[in-house]
Parts: C-alpha cells; structure tokens; sequence
C-alpha cells in the first residue's frame, strides 16, 4: 500500500495505492459519509497481487486538505468534480479505470461522477447507495432545505453532534468497538477507520478529521439529482442492497425504473455496512466486473 497526495485547487486529495504503483488503474473507490479510504483497507488489499486499487479521500474527510466549508454544501457534486479531476490526473497517458465503485455517499458520487464524465469508467459498482425519495426533489430545492435538515434530519443532527476529541486512539476505539454500526464489522475494519480518521494533537489526544459539522452538511446535502444520474448512465452497472437497514428501502423499483440495465440484488443478512460484514462478496463483484470491462 502507498499512500498519493493528487494536486488540487486548494490544496490536495488524499488516497491510497494498492498494488503496482504506476500503469492504468482497475479500480477507483469511494468511501462513505464520515470515513476514509483507509477504512476499506481490508476489503481491497487481498485484490492488490492482480489488480491496481486507488481508493480517495473524499473532501473533508482523512489526509485531504481541501476547503470544507460546511455551510455552503449543498450537494455532492464537489466530491463528484473532485474525484473526476483526481482519476483523471492519475490515469494521464494510460486507459480509464476499468471499474469505479463506492459505499453510501460513496457509491452515489461515483454515479455522479458517471453522469459528468461518461468516459472515467468502464463499468459502476453501487454498494448500498444513499439515495432520497426523488419526491423529496421540490422541498430540498427551497432556499433554506439543507440548513433545516441538518437539525431535523435525524442522521444528520446525530452527525453533528458527534464526540470530536478524544484523550487518545486507544480511547476512540474503545468508545466505538461493538457499538452501534460498529458491531457488526469485520476484525480490522475499525481499527483502520480509527488510524486515518482521527489526526493527533500536539497534547497527545487526537481529534476527528471529518469535522461533525462538515459529516452533518453532507448527509444534509442532497440537492442533486440522483435519478437524473440513473437515467443517464451508459456502463454496465450493479447495486448490492443491504436487507437490513438499506439507504435504498423503498427505492429499488424506482431505481430500476431509471436504469433498467443495473443490475440490482438484495445482500441477505447485512446491513448498510456490507463492505464491513462481507467483504469477500464485494471482492468477488469486483473481480466480476473487472474482468468483463
């Protein structure tokens, strides 16, 4: 694993190499709301003897330093630019990524992506995408829409009230391990959240790099057009739905709708973290996919 700093107005993105370090990128992977690339350490390193792997670090989240100003994001369409310029960046001079795919916000802003810039992938892989109801549109469009929903969406009060410091790593982890979403992840999975998702203070402690506010504005911030996405995607494409708790309950007929071509299944027993609680199914979609772009 090396880790990439990719030029950017304003600063830097942030990622991760797995595998050869030059030639054309496999995969691109998107992380979701609150996380980092590191995070997903474990899903993507055993693909790293076959395959070239860059996972990012989304706006505002892990070692990007980019500006994140939490009151003027209303849409995702920034991380969608971010991340056309970042693969573009990185795959001068050689073939576009073979596959891109994402979890959650994740998997939505590689949709987004597609949507701006058809060519930056042969193929999209949506893991349990954050979609809203496409009749929420009209209401997230007035004025004030996202700043009323970062106090009355719950998801994104929660987020904004998250614990920012902590005495220390080890404290972190223990605060989190076999609680709430954590308790279902795989060994490994939170410790790399924890490592890239934390940054140390001078006084030993160590202090959020998703700042609650700026997690809060995003999972507020949904005035762009999800399903406008959908119906102009031209690559093969595949959802995995989580059966529990899925972001897309209710949603998968209307999605299918927009994209008849996706290819959509419902991954029994897990929850919104399927990279976390089935990491080898992801990897063997992956592979799928890759191999037939």
């Amino acid at each position: 694993m090396q880790r990439l700093m990719i030029p950017a107005r304003g600063g830097h993105l942030a990622g991760l190499n797995f595998g050869r370090a030059q030639g054309p990128i496999d995969l691109v992977f998107l992380h979701a709301t609150g996380f980092n690339a590191l995070t997903y350490r474990q899903l993507l390193q055993p693909l790293a003897d076959r395959f070239r792997v860059v996972a990012l670090d989304l706006r505002g989240h892990g070692h990007t330093m980019l500006p994140a100003r939490a009151a003027f994001l209303t849409h995702w369409h920034p991380y969608a630019a971010d991340v056309v310029a970042a693969v573009r960046q990185l795959s001068r001079g050689h073939a576009m990524p073979r596959l891109i795919a994402g979890h959650s916000m994740g998997a939505t802003t590689a949709l987004l992506a597609l949507a701006g810039a058809p060519e930056l992938a042969g193929a999209l892989l949506m893991i349990d995408p954050a979609v809203v109801p496409p009749t929420w549109r009209r209401g997230l469009l007035l004025p004030l829409a996202p700043h009323i929903l970062r106090r009355r969406l719950p998801i994104a009060r929660s987020a904004g009230r998250r614990r920012e410091h902590f005495g220390s790593t080890a404290e972190a982890l223990a605060s989190y391990r076999g609680r709430g979403a954590f308790k279902t992840w795989k060994p490994g999975f939170l410790d790399d959240y924890v490592e890239d998702g934390f940054a140390p203070q001078p006084d030993g402690s160590v202090r959020l790099r998703c700042s609650p506010a700026w997690e809060s504005a995003t999972f507020a911030g949904h005035r762009h057009d999800t399903f406008a996405a959908l119906r102009a995607l031209r690559v093969p494409a595949r959802l995995m739905a989580a059966e529990k708790g899925s972001t897309t309950t209710g949603l998968l007929p209307m999605i299918a709708q927009a994209a008849p071509a996706m290819t959509i299944e419902t991954v029994a027993g897990c929850t919104h973290f399927v990279p976390m609680e089935r990491p080898e199914l992801v990897r063997e979609r992956m592979i799928a996919m890759m191999n037939a772009s």
